[in-house]
């Protein structure tokens, strides 16, 4: 295995290069993280709207947990209302997670392994855009209770890796701590890592036999209970109790509302609206993987047998192998955005060999230090596929539900695969070929990243909410939304309400313009699972000075246009109450291009 840390220096050779790689993806991503329209306005929104004195679940609707959006509040608070205060907490963010990434995997696998790790979390998910729309890195998230709920996870486990060294009650409360908060982010970011970390406690309850059992037990329950009570009490204040109860488990009761988790939208996410054909992807994809697993042992067996003979004869496999590698890919040519589909089977079996290997040294107390943590991040990331299980990929919301798998494969290329071929063959060989592998997967991800954002020069907003969008010879969101930006301000005041549907809160938070009503989201699976009727129930009791049109597709969510083909009810509320005043950019449907009505209040 190669390792960077031969001499004093090269202890901290993959650190630097992680800060090289981290500061060159922040340079080229600068500011064009958030998306100008989808998701992430209601990120600074909903925190902007709790430091005016809203309440959660009592004066705005959420549909997860409430830690995310009442810490970044506090942020806002210490540093300032801004989009620039969160993307650089979120930035520092990041950059702890690839350390920890790095320092967990260098436990197992040594600093080569753990530094590939980093970079591949640096490059491919911490700063990426794949498509036309943003939000899905950690920089500008479409939701911080993922994000923030896989880091806390990631704290988890070094807790965890503290706590096999020295099972102690005060790392069993601190575990249960970060637990509770994790809890109050997202149901499938806390199942997973409350499974994965009950395992390990089981582990080391059986194998390493800590004193007094019950009092670590009873410091991980007390101190995981206490940021779920407090957050009770505070509800409680605002609302009755069982409301109270029922904003805490808010993430949870979701779940059974079958509007929001049973429609095109979730069933296209986790692959199950067309599963025959997901699942043969998957599966031709293991086979090309199985393929390429196989020909890496043959070229490094024969490579072995063929330098005994003479060192010049080596060549001769790995010739070959490139050749049939070459021809493999022009009858089967690989799409890179899909490389992932196969990882829930291999992921699987990589568990099963770990957990086996786990019984098999359970009394070796070295190897259970060394390796029980990666096993509860394979236990981790293999739950957290189950979202999106028929159709795992990096983009989308694979940049955060694919991430922890991502890690372990590293793992598998770098360390298990050479470490199985050294039985019979050349290890350097084996790693070449895996190396290569994940090369050219770096490689075509970066390029589709920098692709993306060398397309978004325009700025939009200004102080400390600018950020940049496509330019306007591509789209012309930016210039609609200044224009948008500039009729708020100089024709409408700060008292002045607004709704922008079926979306587009980001619109509210840039003109600071708030959102009389509690619901600020109507596309078709929203509108469902609410009604429409109990909406302009809302709407009315609450009419906003100013109501935005703006052109969004959503076909994703099984309607495309708001007024059209949905929602039908509301629309008809809105021309009967509101007038036009102002038409930008294009609005003809279905178009190319972006464009918003500005309707207001008849008297």
């Amino acid at each position: 295995m190669y390792n960077l840390s031969h001499t004093k220096t090269g202890r901290f050779t993959g650190p630097f290069i992680l800060i090289l790689v981290g500061g060159y993806m922040l340079k080229l991503s600068w500011f064009k993280w958030p998306d100008f329209l989808v998701d992430y306005g209601r990120e600074l929104y909903v925190p902007w709207q709790i430091t005016q004195g809203k309440v959660l679940f009592a004066d705005i609707n959420h549909l997860y947990g409430p830690f995310s959006h009442y810490f970044n509040a506090l942020l806002f608070q210490i540093f300032g209302t801004g989009l620039s205060t969160l993307a650089y907490f979120n930035i520092v963010l990041t950059l702890l997670l690839a350390s920890f990434i790095y320092i967990l995997l260098k436990t197992s696998f040594g600093n080569f392994v753990a530094t590939i790790a980093g970079i591949y979390f640096l490059v491919i998910f911490a700063f990426s855009q794949y498509s036309g729309y943003a939000n899905y890195n950690f920089i500008c998230p479409y939701s911080h209770e993922v994000t923030y709920g896989i880091f806390l996870f990631f704290c988890a486990l070094l807790l965890f890796k503290r706590y096999v060294a020295e099972p102690k009650p005060i790392h069993a409360a601190l575990i249960g701590f970060v637990l509770g908060l994790i809890f109050l982010t997202k149901v499938e970011i806390f199942l997973a890592g409350f499974v994965s970390i009950l395992f390990g406690l089981a582990v080391v309850f059986w194998l390493l036999k800590p004193s007094q059992p019950q009092k670590h037990l009873f410091s991980l329950s007390f101190f995981f209970l206490l940021p779920i009570i407090a957050f009770l009490i505070y509800f409680s204040f605002h609302m009755p109790v069982t409301d109270a109860f029922n904003a805490v488990m808010a993430s949870y009761k979701n779940i059974f509302v079958d509007a929001l988790t049973n429609n095109i939208f979730y069933l296209h996410t986790s692959g199950l609206d067309d599963p025959y054909y997901n699942m043969t992807m998957m599966f031709r994809y293991l086979f090309a993987y199985l393929f390429f697993f196989g020909l890496i042992g043959f070229t490094s067996y024969f490579f072995t047998r063929s330098v005994k003979r003479k060192p010049v004869y080596g060549a001769i496999p790995i010739i070959m192998a490139l050749l049939i590698v070459t021809l493999f890919i022009r009858f089967f040519p690989i799409d890179w955005l899909e490389i992932a589909r196969p990882y829930p089977v291999l992921i699987l079996l990589m568990l099963i060999y770990l957990i086996n290997n786990l019984m098999k040294k359970r009394q070796d107390k070295t190897y259970i230090s060394r390796h029980l943590t990666f096993t509860l991040l394979a236990i981790f990331s293999m739950l957290l596929l189950l979202k999106i299980i028929l159709h795992v990929r990096f983009y989308n919301y694979g940049f955060a539900l694919a991430m922890p798998a991502a890690m372990v494969m590293i793992a598998f290329f770098l360390y298990y695969i050479p470490n199985y071929v050294s039985r019979r063959g050349n290890k350097t060989i084996a790693m070449g070929f895996c190396g290569l592998f994940i090369f050219l997967t770096l490689f075509f991800y970066f390029n589709a990243t920098k692709n993306w954002y060398d397309l978004k020069n325009y700025p939009i907003a200004d102080g400390r909410d600018r950020f940049f969008t496509f330019n306007e010879d591509i789209l012309s969101f930016g210039p609609v939304m200044n224009d948008t930006l500039n009729y708020l301000r100089q024709f409408s005041s700060e008292n002045d309400t607004l709704i922008v549907m079926p979306e587009g809160v980001m619109i509210n938070y840039l003109s600071r313009r708030r959102n009389p009503c509690r619901y600020f989201e109507f596309t078709p699976n929203f509108v469902e699972a609410v009604g429409e009727e109990k909406m302009i129930h809302e709407i009315s009791l609450n009419r906003p000075t100013l109501i935005i049109l703006a052109k969004k597709n959503t076909r994703e969510h099984g309607a495309e246009f708001f007024g059209e083909d949905y929602a039908l009810n509301i629309s008809s509320w809105v021309a009967q109450h509101y007038g036009k005043v102002l038409i930008l950019g294009d609005i003809i449907l279905p178009g190319h291009d972006f464009g918003l009505i500005i309707t207001k209040l008849m008297e």
